[in-house]
């Protein structure tokens, strides 16, 4: 049987489609705007301050591989900071604007997607278009909303400038250290961007942020040739206020308290003791150890380790005028340290101990939610947070007067311990 060939006219069409194809998925491949690893300057850690004119200076560190880094170091360069390369400072009306500026002087195009910690300066954190600054973050590609976010006392530059780890040297694991190191001291508070966001957006509540501070005593003795610097002991008052922690060497940076904001503006800021307070009335404080007076020794201290037994119960009443909260806990722990000779496995003096532990608590928080409310009309411990369910619309939320109800409020919290374990050793040390 003859086949006929077909004619030209029908070969044209068909390698023209074949053509269109063939182009069509060259195009779709996806890798016509790739970018190489070796073309990307990954941004690692983001400092935020405020500048003159409405305008930002962005303070950026940039990731420098391990190749390179050890080649600089071999060239004779410091390693006392963290790895990197030296913080660079732009400045912009924006941080993508700034983001841009940066590679008038990066010879790599910057990226985000490795950003570690997010540092914001405490000038720039008080100023009230704050928000409107961090607003383009959340709608930037690369910008990830589990960063960790931070307030300094002082600028975000010098933070960067004076940060001089004792152990870790890649910023990735120095962030993730210091804040697991913060979950279970109980100093400063654990807080990503996300929940930063949220907090503020979110009715009858306002968001908190960990603090940093700059120890001038520690930064003047790493800074000077004379071995004696700057007298220490000398220092009768103890603090956990960030950069007056009473000490000797190490970082001069302190990771250690927490600032307060209310509508999207810094206010205050809580020294490392207050903290403690806050993240216990949130439910949030893990395993943590605290020092307090002996009940039956004057001048002796004991050491217990607190966990929450239970999540705190609050209960709060808009029906009073003015409005009332009452709020309940229960914490348990284990005696870590007696100073002085009395044998706390006897239950008389047990109860004692946890009586007093359970009123100095109370108190204490106490003190701190009546200061918050009346003085700042801030609710960082998310207890109008459980009035939600009293409002039968977001509108009647909404209308809530919650800043008036905090100045007034009346505030009752109770405290009670349960100390399970007295130690491996069960009776004191005694001198002969």
């Amino acid at each position: 049987m003859h086949t006929e060939t077909p004619p030209k006219r029908v070969w044209r069409p068909l390698l023209s489609l074949l053509l269109i194809v063939s182009l069509t998925m060259a195009a779709c491949t996806g890798c016509y705007d790739r970018i190489e690893l070796e073309g990307m300057a990954f941004v690692v850690s983001l400092g935020i301050d405020k500048a003159p004119e409405n305008m930002i200076d962005v303070t950026a560190r940039i990731a420098v591989p391990s190749a390179q880094e050890a080649g600089r170091e071999e060239g004779g360069e410091s390693g006392s900071q963290v790895s990197g390369a030296e913080a660079i400072t732009v400045r912009a009306h924006t941080i993508p604007g700034a983001l841009n500026f940066l590679n008038t002087t990066v010879e790599r195009r910057i990226s985000l997607l490795h950003l570690a910690n997010l540092v914001v300066g405490e000038e720039m954190a008080k100023d009230e278009q704050f928000i409107e600054f961090l607003r383009p973050l959340t709608r930037y590609r690369e910008f990830r909303r589990t960063v960790h976010v931070f307030v300094t006392r002082g600028t975000a530059r010098e933070t960067f400038d004076q940060n001089k780890p004792v152990l870790e040297k890649s910023v990735s694991r120095f962030n993730e250290s210091v804040t697991n190191v913060g979950k279970h001291t109980g100093l400063t508070p654990y807080v990503i961007f996300h929940e930063f966001i949220t907090s503020m957006e979110a009715p009858n509540q306002d968001a908190i942020l960990p603090t940093v501070g700059i120890n001038d005593k520690v930064k003047k003795k790493n800074n000077s040739d004379d071995s004696e610097g700057e007298s220490w002991a000398e220092e009768t008052e103890l603090s956990s206020v960030p950069g007056e922690v009473v000490r000797q060497g190490g970082n001069p940076l302190e990771f250690v308290g927490t600032g307060v904001f209310r509508d999207a503006k810094l206010v205050t800021m809580l020294d490392g003791i207050e903290t403690r307070m806050l993240l216990t009335l949130r439910g949030e404080l893990l395993r943590t150890q605290m020092d307090f007076p002996d009940p039956l020794q004057k001048g002796a201290y004991v050491s217990v380790e607190l966990k929450h037994a239970r999540s705190p119960h609050i209960e709060v009443d808009l029906s009073q005028k003015p409005v009332r909260v009452h709020v309940n806990e229960s914490l348990e722990g284990d005696l870590i340290g007696v100073q002085s000779h009395v044998n706390y496995t006897e239950l008389k003096h047990l109860h004692q101990l946890e009586q007093k532990i359970g009123a100095r608590l109370s108190r204490n928080q106490k003190e701190l939610i009546e200061r918050m409310f009346h003085e700042y009309q801030a609710d960082p411990f998310h207890i109008f947070k459980q009035t939600r369910s009293q409002f039968a619309t977001a509108a009647d939320l909404q209308r809530f007067p919650f800043r008036k109800s905090l100045k007034t409020a009346k505030v009752d919290v109770k405290v009670t311990i349960n100390i399970r374990r007295t130690g491996v050793q069960t009776a004191p040390i005694i001198a002969k």
